[in-house]
């Protein structure tokens, strides 16, 4: 079995901590209490009767979590990847695998509470939190649709009247690295309170581009890039008139830029092998950019109408803007010969949400939910694909005037209406079933004013958004889908055995249409679920166990399905996949250590489906002619086998009217591929990384650390990906970064 060895050494340090956690003598647990909010009530995740991973905002300080690519080795079953302009979320392997802007995520993300249509502005959402909730498996009730995987939540920290607190950090670290945090809370009268809160990081790229030139010094070459110049703002204002009403209006603000994303070329045609040397090195000839900003703003509410139910509701509104310039022949060092290529987008998403939601709120047998939700999206498209150094292109020097050949404009549209509701009755005071449903109606495609055109362009184009008039897309009008989803549990709980549930749900994302007018069907997920969570050894130990088995029907891929015409690709549906897998999590005290073990096992493979394997694609020689292959039985995408995660610190070193917390933390993701062509360009390979942490907190409320992440400097690979040559392309993950981080609360 992959990883068979690393899963056997850090599951028995888990068996080996928990025995001496039954066998200590604490005078308490010491351990972290989250509430969940996801399912519209306030329920300790021991409660709540689905697989769960919470981590509040303090824990994720203490564990050096700031991005999407650092909480996936805090939860296993998740996997993230930054692809530049897109960004890859799965958990079970579902998800979205592929780069295409007819592609929708199948990981529902919530930011206080309010949905995400698009996963462009996930990464600077770990800011002044207060917690993040995981949800594993479909969440077919108060998720609906987009989350056949799971769902996210991601809660800000917010201001509470009478009280007056805030916090500032600074930050230094190696490769440039500089980060300035702060917020404060505070009082503006009887019944309104505000928070403000900000973040600036500035770091160098982990990688050196020397130009078009081996022999140019990097330090001579403006464009790095990897490098990150990024700043986030949230204002947040909260009234509460009385114990019975609140509402908050949130408005944040994001700029977020780099050079450009470092891709490189693999050795050897048809290997993940590095090369030997300048495994970090860039020969790139195109000045790139990707500069991603944003403004949101929500507005939340929670009224206690009556004393038999309560209203929840939000709305949001969200518009984004990017610019992605890339040197798509990667590291080609620029030759009189050598054609060169590239890519210019623009990409402008707006979009609102609205949801309501009615809650029970008496004692009794009965509770229920019912609730509505909105989603109008639009996302302008303008997809520049240039070549130049070409006989159709001509000359050296980049010139969008004459170097495109290619250019797309498509008006994206989504919107989704949704009713929802549950009901749960405790049939004893041990037994309680649910029953959640909910009905989905997803409008989706292309606007007809898409349209593409071939280069190059006449003279004088001012801009993206004056583009010259060209052939109009197939035409297609726009498609409509529906799906009942939602989960029926029954759970058992008591005080002597904790909690045990079993589960079956139903998640769905719709399906849709390419550019080119292909269509494909929804995705569907059932899964089967039973778990036990409970709390031993007087509180020093929390389990939670679950195993599951899903029916994964018509997962969404491009692929090339005709022999006879290899170049075209459409996106269709795989049906029969499946995939099952086990999940445990232990958090546990002894004395003055805190310790806590995450594992999980999962299998997944596709469906029947006939597709065609371009030639080249396997080593850059074969197969010779495009070769029809059955997908069957093949591992799904973005999925490990296993997935260990480990962290373990001592708080009893008390020093000087403070205490001095070493920690450390291991975290271990078996190897998985990134397409369902399975050659070796396609792996992304094991890696164990071992972060530490020494921290000082002060009786005095201010704490200084050092930290060293991947403190081993592995290299290892966060993205593999190949073309019809057989020739794959890397992103390296992060190597050993180490600093001081020094803050401030009061």
């Amino acid at each position: 079995m992959r990883g068979c060895f690393a899963n056997f050494r850090l599951t028995a340090m888990a068996v080996a901590v928990a025995a001496a956690a039954g066998a200590a003598n604490a005078q308490n647990s010491g351990l972290e209490e989250i509430v969940i909010t996801a399912e519209r009530r306030d329920v300790s995740v021991q409660d709540i009767p689905l697989s769960v991973v919470a981590l509040s905002g303090q824990t994720l300080d203490k564990r050096g979590v700031k991005t999407f690519e650092e909480l996936q080795y805090q939860v296993p079953s998740v996997t993230f990847t930054d692809n530049g302009n897109t960004k890859y979320v799965n958990i079970r392997g579902i998800g979205v695998s592929e780069s295409a802007p007819n592609q929708t995520v199948g990981v529902a993300v919530h930011l206080d509470g309010a949905y995400v249509a698009r996963e462009f502005v996930f990464g600077d959402a770990f800011f002044d939190l207060e917690s993040v909730e995981v949800l594993r498996g479909p969440q077919g009730t108060y998720s609906g649709q987009n989350a056949a995987g799971g769902a996210i939540f991601i809660n800000s920290r917010k201001p509470v009247i009478g009280e007056t607190e805030g916090f500032a950090n600074v930050e230094f670290g190696n490769y440039g690295e500089k980060r300035l945090g702060a917020g404060v809370s505070f009082t503006l009268t009887e019944t309104l309170a505000a928070r403000i809160s900000g973040e600036w990081e500035r770091r160098d790229s982990f990688y050196e581009n020397h130009g078009p030139e081996l022999i140019s010094d990097p330090d001579s070459i403006e464009d790095q890039p990897g490098n990150l110049d990024r700043s986030f703002g949230r204002f947040q204002l909260l009234f509460q008139p009385n114990d019975d009403f609140e509402a908050r209006l949130i408005y944040e603000m994001s700029s977020v830029k780099t050079d450009g994303v470092p891709y490189k070329d693999f050795a050897a045609p048809g290997t993940n092998m590095l090369p030997a040397t300048g495994v970090r090195e860039l020969n790139y000839d195109l000045d790139g950019h990707r500069n991603v900003s944003y403004d949101r703003v929500t507005m939340t509410m929670d009224w206690a109408a009556t004393d038999a139910f309560k209203v929840l509701g939000n709305i949001s509104y969200l518009a984004s803007h990017q610019h992605y310039l890339d040197d798509g022949d990667n590291n080609s060092v620029f030759t009189t010969n050598a054609v060169q290529a590239g890519a210019d987008y623009t990409i402008d998403d707006k979009y609102y949400t609205a949801e309501l939601n009615l809650v029970s709120t008496l004692d009794g047998p009965f509770d229920w939910t019912v609730g509505a939700s909105y989603l109008n999206y639009q996302q302008d498209n303008f997809l520049n694909f240039l070549r130049y150094n070409h006989p159709s292109f001509p000359g050296t020097g980049l010139d969008e005037t004459i170097h495109t050949r290619l250019y797309f404009y498509l008006d994206n549209v989504r919107r989704n209406k949704a009713i929802f509701g549950e009901i749960g009755y405790q049939l004893t005071d041990a037994f309680q079933v649910k029953l959640g449903l909910r009905y989905n109606d997803d409008t989706v495609g292309f606007d007809d004013s898409s349209y593409s055109s071939g280069g190059p362009f006449p003279a004088g184009r001012p801009s993206h958004y004056n583009a010259p008039s060209g052939a109009a897309l197939p035409a297609s009008d726009l498609l409509g889908f529906d799906a009942f989803t939602g989960r029926v549990f029954l759970k058992y709980e008591t005080d002597d055995v904790g909690m045990f549930y079993g589960t079956v749900s139903r998640g769905y994302k719709p399906g849709g249409t390419t550019p080119f007018a292909n269509e494909y069907e929804s995705e569907k997920v059932t899964n089967f679920e039973a778990g036990w969570k409970g709390n031993l050894f007087d509180d020093m130990l929390s389990v939670s166990l679950s195993a599951y088995y899903m029916k994964y029907d018509n997962f969404q891929r491009t692929y090339r399905p005709d022999p006879d015409n290899p170049a075209a690709s459409v996106t269709n549906n795989v049906d029969g996949s499946k995939v099952k897998g086990l999940e445990l999590q232990l958090n546990g005290h002894f004395s003055d250590f805190l310790w806590d073990v995450s594992f999980a096992y999962n299998d997944g493979e596709y469906g029947d489906l006939l597709l065609v394997l371009p030639a080249r694609a396997a080593d850059g020689v074969n197969p010779t002619v495009p070769t029809p292959f059955n997908l069957k039985g093949e591992p799904i995408d973005y999925l490990p086998e296993t997935a260990v995660n480990f962290g373990l610190s001592y708080d009893g070193w008390h020093i000087n009217g403070g205490q001095l917390v070493p920690s450390v933390r291991v975290s271990y993701q078996d190897e998985y591929y990134t397409t369902f062509y399975h050659f070796d360009q396609n792996l992304i390979p094991s890696k164990t990384i071992v972060d530490l942490f020494l921290r000082y907190e002060s009786e005095r409320n201010w704490t200084a650390e050092l930290y060293a992440k991947n403190v081993a400097d592995k290299d290892y690979i966060s993205r593999a990906s190949a073309g019809d040559s057989g020739l794959g392309q890397y992103l390296m993950g992060n190597p050993r970064q180490y600093g001081v981080k020094v803050g401030y609360r009061f």
